[in-house]
């Protein structure tokens, strides 16, 4: 199966038009916003597309066009011109119809250009737009990109690359795992004390590796103003081990009023420790929750601490980061004194994003505030090499790539998690 164009019904039997009438209602479907629509639909079907319009205007380079006397057949129908090849017309004016009637241009822009469409029926804007997030990592180990839109995941080659057989196939079983997994995602609510400030949820340092790491949205409840309540419902979507991990922390802080401090581990990590090793690192545990006062969790996707004092917490995590560091050397490091340039880049970098989106082998915390970075898992070595690459380049070439509308690309993976990103 290769990437190809939109694959139209009767191509071979039609005359290629040079001309296509769609409802008034639909031109301004086909010409988008301030034209960017036409524009990408020209560059997408290689085709010179030219709506006619019922007033005098400016048209290609500053030529004035006006409507033919037959653009308006009367019948509240207006003419488009397509100027091309035969086979570049007839994709053109059935994309131009179809686009006219509502369907999401994109969609069609997408195959013109040599991409593909995988169809999925999620209709969670959460779980969408985790869906948005996983692909945002994922779709560079493919030598793709990847949208999700209302009704299909759209994958397209990466700029100036071209895909092999394999890489196709491996595209499109990337992105059909990508929507099982969507769907796969764990919601839970738990009601949060209204006087903890529990807007500030999402914002949570403690929870806020595993938005990063495993994609965990959090979402609070909008409050009715003419209600009183001591509560506030407070939702959590995310793959299961993470989305729980996520609960219990913000229910410490939110719900305990207790402060929360996490460190990551690659999923499973400290479970899959030798019986000794195990027995020794609990022995440990227990020392350090009696000497900070404080009490240490132990999920599968994170250790954290709680307590009562900011300072005693602060500390325990400290330690705590230390004994992993010297119960698994190989397989967890911190990275520290890093620049701010260096730590704006790996929120949003591609090459690390890959590093972790196989979370059962790595897991890394960012740290803005303390410009750190703290890695885990078997692929820890391999997280130092990207930030050393990293720290070796200057400020101004840390800015992140262009895409291919000449925009800088998102900054961090976590943007994707919105359900307004597109």
């Amino acid at each position: 199966r290769k990437l190809g164009v939109w694959p139209i019904a009767g191509m071979a039997a039609e005359e290629p038009p040079w001309s296509v009438e769609i409802w008034k209602e639909g031109v301004k479907n086909v010409i988008g916003p301030d034209g960017i629509t036409v524009k990408r639909l020209e560059k997408a079907t290689k085709c010179q597309i030219e709506v006619a319009r019922p007033l005098k205007g400016r048209g290609k380079k500053g030529q004035r066009q006006d409507m033919d006397d037959n653009a308006d057949s009367g019948n509240g129908q207006v003419k488009i011109f397509i100027r091309g090849g035969p086979a570049q017309r007839l994709a053109a004016a059935e994309i131009i119809r179809a686009v006219a009637e509502g369907d999401d241009p994109e969609d069609y822009i997408v195959r013109a250009e040599g991409g593909m469409l995988v169809p999925h029926e999620i209709q969670h804007p959460d779980k969408e737009a985790w869906a948005r997030w996983r692909l945002f990592s994922l779709g560079p180990t493919c030598g793709v990109r990847a949208h999700v839109s209302k009704s299909m995941v759209r994958v397209c080659p990466a700029m100036g690359k071209e895909l092999r057989e394999d890489e196709v196939e491996q595209a499109q079983a990337m992105a059909e795992t990508v929507i099982e997994e969507a769907e796969r995602l764990e919601e839970i609510t738990f009601q949060a004390r209204c006087d903890l400030e529990p807007e500030d949820a999402p914002l949570d340092a403690a929870v806020a590796p595993l938005m990063d790491q495993h994609g965990v949205i959090i979402r609070v409840s909008d409050e009715d103003d003419n209600a009183v309540s001591a509560t506030v419902a407070v939702r959590v979507v995310g793959p299961r081990d993470a989305a729980k991990d996520a609960v219990a922390m913000l229910s410490e802080r939110f719900v305990e009023g207790r402060v929360t401090a996490s460190v990551l581990q690659a999923v499973g990590q400290t479970q899959a420790m030798d019986a000794g090793m195990a027995a020794d690192f609990a022995n440990d545990l227990r020392a350090l929750e009696a000497e900070c006062r404080v009490q240490v969790h132990q999920g599968w996707t994170a250790l954290w601490v709680s307590g009562c004092e900011n300072k005693k917490v602060a500390s325990a995590r400290e330690t705590l980061r230390e004994m992993l560091q010297f119960y698994m050397a190989e397989q967890c490091l911190l990275l520290q004194k890093l620049r701010p340039a260096v730590v704006e880049r790996l929120m949003g970098d591609e090459e690390l994003g890959t590093l972790m989106a196989k979370s059962e082998d790595c897991a890394v915390t960012v740290d803005e505030a303390e410009c750190s970075v703290w890695a885990c898992g078997s692929l820890a070595t391999k997280v130092r090499h990207r930030v050393q690459v990293l720290t070796q380049m200057r400020d101004c070439d840390l800015q992140p790539p262009e895409d291919e509308t000449g925009r800088l690309a998102k900054k961090r993976r976590v943007d994707a998690l919105s359900v307004h990103s597109i």
